[in-house]
């Protein structure tokens, strides 16, 4: 399979995942022939793959691959191995490879590439090093999970010398059962955290350290890791890289977020760095992102880019949709949309909406989506993470059918824990049931917060157009 001196025919099996969407984007730029299918066409990716002229095939259909004869299929990892046709393709010996190991073999061989890593920030992290590249003239290429602003979209395929990729701890195929990012052969990294997540494929926290252990150690000697040096267990697992190590944080580190200055729309940051404190707005909301933001610095610092270009950048950082996304405003009702779901990122999340516009009433909506919040493992840690807000709105989880029954969270009961704090709380059981009551008690200054890691059903332009 050459990757640029001839044009191949792809087919994509779940074209319409974030990741695979913007791989699809990606080789199409190339000079591919690609094509995709999926259950669930359906937007935004959906709109981005017809807009760049890729048909997708809805369902699964073995003469989807008899018809096409695709030279190869990259499989997504929501596919199963009984996939009528991924066994189509394995049947007929046509080529196959995993999304990272088609990133890797089409796009990383040429590149030094730059993975950012963690369980939580990811998304918001290598769309800010994406940005950044892209202002300092560098032309970069690059992949993450969200899609940039500046950009209308989550891929971008740059000639220059440095591909950014969001490295995903999920396994890579069901022929493929290794984290991703353990294909995307890492020169410089950022490593935001370390949490138990994943439930579905990691059986306890160890397995996970493991994980991000093995990733670490892929660095070259002449390579860099920046990691959270406030987190004691993400130091100890930057300890085993042999590339160079720099740390970021409030407490510790080389880059350290010395002072936060809160405003709306954005924030105030003093950093200290190796080269001196330097004063930028973000035009991002929470400490999160301040740390986010001071990763970037200091791993573009540490490859040799000045502090102060950096900076510059970093205050032109239009946001990633879907990350406090401010979808809409009706009757003073400003509606919110992040992709929050582990208990941490939905503690920090309301806190920064309630940093950044004190005087208004939180209203967050919780849908617990994610294979992890389905379960039970969180059930007595969530509410402590909800009780930030004024009003606690929770759905009832999602395909519960696919979770055993003693695994599953109970909805319910997280919102009675959570009324326990103090807090009002209400469980919901269906989207409908949520718009109805939001439609009857919001009230103009209202924030309704809603996180979720999927569409929601919807839900925020059902109430947008409701209101």
């Amino acid at each position: 399979m050459s990757r640029r001196e001839q044009s191949l025919k792809i087919h994509l099996l779940g074209a319409c995942g974030t990741g695979m969407g913007a791989l699809a984007g990606l080789l199409k730029s190339l000079g591919h022939k690609v094509t995709g299918s999926d259950v669930n066409v359906y937007p935004p990716m959906s709109e981005t793959l017809a807009r760049l002229g890729i048909p997708v095939y809805p369902g699964w259909r073995p003469e989807n691959i008899l018809h096409l004869r695709p030279d190869l299929v990259i499989i997504g990892n929501v596919i199963r191995q009984d996939n009528p046709e991924a066994r189509q393709a394995l049947d007929l010996r046509i080529p196959y490879l995993s999304m990272p190991r088609a990133i890797r073999h089409f796009f990383l061989s040429e590149r030094r590439s730059l993975v950012v890593a963690g369980t939580h920030g990811k998304t918001t992290t290598s769309s800010l090093l994406l940005h950044v590249l892209e202002s300092l003239g560098l032309d970069p290429a690059g992949l993450v999970g969200g899609v940039v602003r500046s950009l209308g979209t989550n891929f971008r395929l740059g000639q220059g010398p440095f591909f950014v990729v969001e490295g995903d701890e999920y396994d890579s195929a069901f022929f493929d059962k290794v984290p991703k990012f353990l294909h995307y052969a890492p020169f410089g990294a950022i490593l935001t955290s370390v949490e138990f997540d994943h439930a579905d494929i990691y059986p306890d926290l160890e397995a996970l350290v493991q994980a991000f252990s093995e990733f670490v150690t892929l660095l070259p000697e002449d390579g860099c890791l920046v990691y959270w040096a406030d987190s004691p267990l993400v130091t100890e697992i930057a300890r085993k890289a042999r590339a160079t190590v720099v740390g970021y944080g409030r407490q510790g580190g080389r880059f350290r977020l010395l002072e936060r200055r809160p405003e709306e729309g954005g924030q105030i940051l003093l950093v200290r760095t190796p080269l001196g404190p330097i004063e930028y707005r973000l035009p991002l909301i929470g400490q999160h992102n301040a740390l986010n933001a001071t990763a970037v610095l200091a791993l573009l610092s540490s490859l040799g880019f000045s502090v102060r270009d950096v900076a510059q950048a970093l205050e032109t950082f239009s946001g990633v949709k879907r990350r406090q996304e401010i979808r809409g405003q009706v009757r003073g009702v400003t509606v919110i949309d992040d992709f929050a779901h582990h208990p941490t990122a939905v503690r920090e999340t309301i806190a920064a909406v309630r940093e950044s516009w004190p005087q208004r009433r939180l209203i967050a909506v919780f849908e617990p989506r994610t294979n992890t919040s389905r379960r039970r493992i969180f059930q007595n840690i969530y509410p402590r993470a909800l009780a930030g807000a004024d009003l606690v709105l929770i759905r009832e989880a999602p395909g519960l059918e696919k979770i055993p029954r003693e695994e599953r969270i109970s909805s319910s009961r997280l919102a009675e824990d959570v009324r326990a704090l103090g807090t009002p709380a209400h469980y919901f059981p269906d989207t409908e049931a949520i718009i109805e009551y939001l439609v009857a008690s919001v009230r103009p200054g209202d924030i309704v917060l809603i996180m979720s890691n999927g569409s929601f059903d919807n839900l925020h332009g059902r109430l947008l157009a409701s209101l």
